[in-house]
C-alpha cells in the first residue's frame, strides 16, 4: 500500500511553508489578497473613473495585481473607464489587445521584411497563388495533386 505524499512548498509572497493549492499561495495570503480585491472592486464601484495609481493608493494594491486581476477578467476595463494595463513589448498603457497599436504595426511591418528577404516564402507563396487561382485544372488530376 502506497503512503499519500503531501506535496508543500514555500509561499512566494510570505515565504511560509504551505500545502500546495491551485492559487500557489498559504491561506493567509491568498485571504489578504481576496480582501485587497474586494476593496479594490468596493473602491471603483464608489469612483468607477479612478485611475490605476489612486486605485493603488485607496486600497493598498500593487500596479502588478490590478494587471493580473484586469488579465484574470476580474475587473472588466469596460466597467472603469480610466483603467489600464501595460503593452506587452513598450510598456505604454493600453486598454485593449496584448500590444499598442503601433507596436503591433512595428512587428508586422517587420515579418513583412523577413518574408520578403526570404527567397523560400517567395516559392510558397508562387505556389498558393496557382493552386488559389481557382477552378479545376485537368492536368492537376492526372498528377493526383
Amino acid at each position: 500500500m502506497a503512503i499519500p505524499q503531501l506535496t508543500v512548498a514555500n509561499c512566494p509572497r510570505c515565504g511560509k511553508v504551505f500545502q500546495k493549492n491551485l492559487r500557489n499561495q498559504c491561506s493567509d495570503c491568498s485571504h489578504s489578497m481576496d480582501a485587497i480585491l474586494t476593496s479594490s472592486l468596493d473602491f471603483l464601484r464608489r469612483n468607477h473613473r479612478s485611475t490605476n495609481s489612486q486605485v493603488c493608493v485607496a486600497t493598498g494594491a500593487t500596479p502588478e495585481q490590478l494587471h493580473a486581476w484586469i488579465k484574470e477578467g476580474k475587473l472588466y476595463l469596460t466597467d472603469y473607464p480610466n483603467l489600464n494595463y501595460p503593452c506587452a513589448s513598450c510598456s505604454k498603457p493600453i486598454r485593449q489587445q496584448k500590444m499598442c497599436p503601433d507596436c503591433a504595426y512595428r512587428i508586422t511591418q517587420d515579418i513583412r521584411e523577413l518574408k520578403d528577404k526570404d527567397k523560400s516564402f517567395q516559392v510558397l507563396r508562387r505556389e498558393k497563388q496557382t493552386i488559389s487561382s481557382g477552378g479545376f485544372q485537368i492536368h492537376e488530376r492526372l498528377r493526383g495533386v
